[in-house]
């Protein structure tokens, strides 16, 4: 079953970087951050009718540039389907098991709708693998990691984010579980692998982290994801309020943030500068547990980024927000032209 402990969705050198450079933290608890229910349902009334909604306890995307931060959720545009490429491998039993997840989460009142591709540059892949999962976290039964695309930093002008859309979401699921205290492992059940793609497709749709408690297929207890698996299977009907809630709001808007020194965010408007002027793809985000990553594309694939750290105090403190270059961004920006920051962390 999957351990739906940890999400980071960034690489194992970043998240390592940002742990010796910023003294990163472990468990981002959005929740503690500047807008819980009450202040998410005042600034979208919406999603005030939705009960039992626990979007405040999704992890939101950050974005630094031009001295300030913006936190903001992102999803996925209905307007058209989501395209989805299924593993070439799946049995049967694992192929009624993700077509139930799927029909689920199109049936959810989100408006989302999929459509099958046998390979997918823009759209939700799912794969198996046949051992558990190495992530930056440590070893798992499955992971997610998806992609936000906004509009070019020169044309964002107002509080929200603009052009904010879910563009790719991977998604790989073990076929076993983790070892028990005993070393033991065994193949996933249908029903736990029917509600673990029922738990990882909610991330690909765009909540990231977990739901502290409530009803929804996003908490971290792996009993009652497979439960809804099970569930799932047997014909019962599926509802989450928070994924509603989530597809309420425009995709962008923002639900926190403030003003930063201009060192904080000194690489990401430059590195934005030098992807503008030199044609790469992006920006992109992504968040995770306790860090964000903001990043560009060139023609080769290759991609150059930022790790945005400290979010949990970020959210209650702007100023705490820590911004750590990758290797191709700082061998890109001319080293004298830094910013240095007076309380250098």
């Amino acid at each position: 079953m999957a351990q739906a402990r940890r999400r980071p969705g960034l690489s194992r050198t970043a998240l390592a970087a940002l742990a010796l450079c910023a003294g990163a933290t472990h468990g981002l608890g959005c929740s503690n951050g500047a807008l819980g229910d009450d202040a998410l349902a005042r600034r979208f009334p919406d999603i005030a009718a939705l009960r039992g909604q626990r979007l405040a306890d999704a992890n939101p995307y950050v974005l630094p540039y031009d001295g300030r931060v913006r936190f903001f959720h992102c999803h996925w545009n209905t307007a058209t389907p989501v395209a989805v490429s299924l593993p070439p491998d799946a049995s049967d039993a694992e192929r009624r098991a993700l077509d139930a997840a799927l029909g689920a989460w199109e049936g959810a009142g989100l408006g989302v709708r999929f459509e099958r591709a046998g390979a997918v540059s823009r759209g939700i892949e799912i794969r198996f693998v046949g051992g558990t999962i190495d992530t930056a976290a440590g070893q798992d039964t499955a992971n997610t990691v998806v992609d936000c695309a906004i509009a070019p930093l020169s044309q964002q002008r107002g509080a929200d984010v603009t052009g904010a859309e879910l563009v790719l979401a991977k998604i790989r699921i073990a076929r076993i579980t983790n070892p028990d205290t005993q070393g033991h492992q065994r193949p996933l059940s249908e029903a736990e692998l029917a509600g673990t793609a029922l738990h990882e497709l909610g991330h690909a749709l765009g909540f990231q982290g977990h739901a502290r408690q409530g009803d929804t297929v996003m908490v971290r207890e792996t009993e009652k994801i497979a439960r809804a698996g099970k569930m799932l299977l047997a014909g019962g009907g599926f509802s989450d309020a928070s994924l509603r809630a989530l597809y309420r709001l425009p995709s962008g808007a923002t639900i926190g943030g403030g003003a930063v020194d201009r060192c904080r965010s000194d690489h990401v408007d430059r590195m934005a500068r030098l992807a503008e002027q030199n044609g790469l793809a992006g920006p992109f985000v992504r968040v995770g547990e306790s860090a964000g990553r903001v990043f560009w594309r060139d023609a080769q694939g290759l991609e150059y980024g930022l790790v945005v750290g400290r979010l949990r105090e970020a959210r209650r403190d702007p100023a705490a927000l820590v911004v750590l270059s990758e290797g191709r961004v700082r061998n890109s920006l001319a080293p004298d032209r830094n910013l240095p920051c007076a309380d250098a962390r």
